[in-house]
């Protein structure tokens, strides 16, 4: 038989039969170029696969083997009717045998006439190149290769309880609100101006806004922002059409 390089060469010479067997649900057969016959029929549900062999170098002698999860169930010569170990004709073509495209049929077989569990000679698996497993620039081009990422907009993370929430960020949020008011307050009292003090209360809220999140590790207090934002854009406004 063909050696490990051709293996992709035997795996060509399988062609599937249209209707496969009675009885079973796939069937296969591959002819040599020395006019031996291999046909490959088995039933992915009952685990049974059943091997013909016609060799041409002994006038079309056939032996067939019936193999269930790679337990020789059966060996019969047909020309002779009579039943016995058929390894030394079936072995001389495991590496044809091997090269069955069809990995549960191979499975089933289990390894009988030492013929391979997993296809032989199927396309090579192609090596990816550095740069594209390399994780360096995911982060400009957005690229999340967690897998799992898409769960995030579907499931809703478990948060502590409310009270356990606000007990937890209350004073920094009062502290904030005494800062920004009393500030805008100076400003009113030092410019008497509507279109400084909007400003300023703009600017507190971005301001407040941007320390939750960068320096204390937590979200925004959307009220706290739309508050200092609002009021903010109020008096930019009143300031702005009043004078």
């Amino acid at each position: 038989m063909a050696s490990f390089q051709d293996y992709s060469l035997l795996r060509r010479w399988w062609k599937p039969e249209f209707p496969p067997a009675k009885g079973y649900t796939k069937s296969y057969q591959a002819k040599t170029p020395d006019g031996d016959i291999l046909q490959a029929d088995f039933h992915f549900h009952d685990r049974k696969i059943r091997l013909t062999l016609e060799v041409a170098g002994e006038n079309g002698r056939i032996y067939v083997s019936t193999i269930r999860d790679g337990s020789i169930l059966k060996e019969t010569d047909l020309s002779t009717g009579r039943s016995y170990p058929l390894y030394s004709r079936f072995a001389p073509f495991r590496d044809l045998l091997s090269s069955l495209p069809d990995k549960d049929a191979l499975q089933i077989m289990g390894g009988a006439y030492g013929v391979s569990p997993e296809p032989l000679g199927g396309p090579e698996r192609r090596t990816p190149k550095p740069w594209e497993i390399s994780t360096k620039y995911d982060h400009i081009f957005g690229i999340d290769r967690n897998p799992r990422s898409w769960k995030r907009f579907f499931q809703r993370e478990k948060k502590e309880p409310l009270w356990t929430r606000i007990k937890r960020r209350i004073w920094g949020d009062l502290q904030d609100y005494s800062l920004g008011l009393g500030a805008a307050l100076g400003i009113w009292y030092a410019y008497m101006d509507f279109y400084l003090l909007g400003f300023s209360l703009a600017v507190f809220g971005l301001l407040f806004g941007g320390l939750d999140w960068i320096l204390r590790k937590r979200d925004p207090l959307f009220s706290k922002v739309v508050i200092f934002l609002g009021s903010g854009s109020y008096f930019y406004y009143y300031g702005f059409t009043r004078f």
